[in-house]
C-alpha cells in the first residue's frame, strides 16, 4: 500500500535474502489492495498465507530467515524439476564463467525504484567528475534528495550488485569504479580514476560517452599494457593484447568473485600460462572484439 510504514524495513530484508544468497532475482513492486508488505516467491507468499484482495496492515512481517527460506525452497523444486539435460542452451563464450561479471546489471539498474536509480547515478557521476568515491555527506546529500535513508539505499544498491559496501555500508566498488587503487588506471580527459577490472575499464567510455585512455599491466610477467579508445573504437599496444574473463565462482558480488581475475595480457600465450596456474578459477580469454563488445553492452546503458 502507498506510505505503507513497514515496507521500508522488509524491503531491506528482501535484498538482504538475494544478497545472502548471492541471487540477483528480479524484484517487482506492486502497490494495491494486499495486506502489506507482502513479499511473494514465485506467486507464494513467504509467510505461508494466502494473498488475496483486501488493503490490510500485516501482523506477520516477512523477515529476512523467512525470505530466503522461501527462496531456496522455491529453487529447490524448480531444480527437481527440470529433467536431467533439459534446459541446456550454447552459451556466449562471456558467459563462460557463470557470468559471474552480471551482464544482466543494465536491466537490474532499469528495474530500480526511481529514488534508488537517483541514488545509484548519483554515485556514478560523482566518480566520473571526480575520479574519487562520494563522501557520506555527499551520499547522504543524494538520498535526502530522493527521500531515502543513505546506509538503506546502499545496502539495497549492492544487494543487487550495482555497487559493493562494506559491514559499515561503505562504498567499496561502484562498477565499474574503484574508489582505490587498482591494476587498471582510466583516463578520461582532465581526471583519472580507477577501474574494478579490464571489462569495467573498457566499459568506462560508452558509459560516460567520452574518448579514454587504459593503463594496466600484464599480471604474468608484469608488462604494461595500455588502450586508447577513441569515439567507441579500441586501439591496444601491444598489438596482441587479450583479456582473461575468469571468477572464482557463480554467485555471489563481483568484487568478491571476480573483480580482480578479469585482466589484459600482452598476449593469448600469456594469457593461457596464467590460467593454467590458476586452475581454481573457470576462466576464458577473450579478444579484443568480444572484450569491447561484453564492456560496452553491461556499461553504455547505466547513465543513458
Amino acid at each position: 500500500m502507498p506510505d505503507c510504514p513497514n515496507l521500508a524495513p522488509v524491503r531491506e530484508a528482501l535484498y538482504t535474502s538475494l544478497a545472502a544468497l548471492g541471487l540477483p532475482a528480479e524484484v517487482t513492486e506492486v502497490v494495491g489492495d494486499y495486506p502489506s508488505p507482502s513479499v511473494l516467491v514465485n506467486g507464494v507468499d513467504v509467510m505461508g498465507g494466502v494473498v488475496d484482495g483486501g488493503a490490510a496492515c500485516r501482523l506477520d512481517l516477512p523477515t529476512a530467515e523467512h525470505i530466503q527460506s522461501a527462496v531456496q525452497q522455491a529453487m529447490t523444486s524448480e531444480s527437481a524439476a527440470v529433467p536431467a539435460g533439459a534446459g541446456l542452451q550454447a552459451v556466449d563464450c562471456c558467459a563462460q564463467p557463470g557470468n559471474a561479471i552480471r551482464v544482466d546489471r543494465p536491466r537490474r539498474a532499469a528495474q530500480l525504484p526511481d529514488g534508488l536509480r537517483q541514488v545509484h547515478r548519483a554515485v556514478l557521476r560523482h566518480f566520473a567528475a571526480t575520479g574519487t568515491a562520494p563522501s557520506p555527506t555527499e551520499i547522504s546529500s543524494a538520498a535526502d534528495a530522493a527521500g531515502l535513508d543513505a546506509a538503506a539505499a546502499l545496502r539495497q544498491l549492492s544487494a543487487v550488485d550495482l555497487l559493493a559496501v562494506d559491514d559499515g555500508a561503505r562504498l567499496i566498488a561502484a562498477y565499474p569504479f574503484s574508489p582505490v587503487p587498482t591494476p587498471h588506471e582510466v583516463s578520461l580527459g582532465d581526471v583519472d580514476v580507477f577501474a574494478m577490472c579490464a571489462i569495467d575499464a573498457l566499459g568506462m567510455p560508452f558509459m560516460l560517452d567520452t574518448d579514454a585512455v587504459i593503463t594496466s599491466a600484464d599480471p604474468h610477467n608484469g608488462n604494461p599494457i595500455q588502450v586508447t579508445v577513441t569515439e567507441g573504437a579500441a586501439t591496444y599496444q601491444p598489438p596482441e593484447a587479450v583479456v582473461v574473463y575468469a571468477a572464482s565462482r557463480t554467485t555471489g558480488p563481483s568484487v568478491e568473485t571476480c573483480c580482480s581475475t578479469i585482466n589484459f595480457f600482452t598476449s593469448t600465450e600469456n594469457a593461457q600460462a596464467w590460467i593454467s596456474a590458476h586452475p581454481t578459477l573457470t576462466a576464458t580469454v577473450l579478444d579484443q572484439d568480444d572484450a569491447l563488445t561484453l564492456a560496452r553492452d553491461i556499461f553504455e546503458p547505466l547513465l543513458a
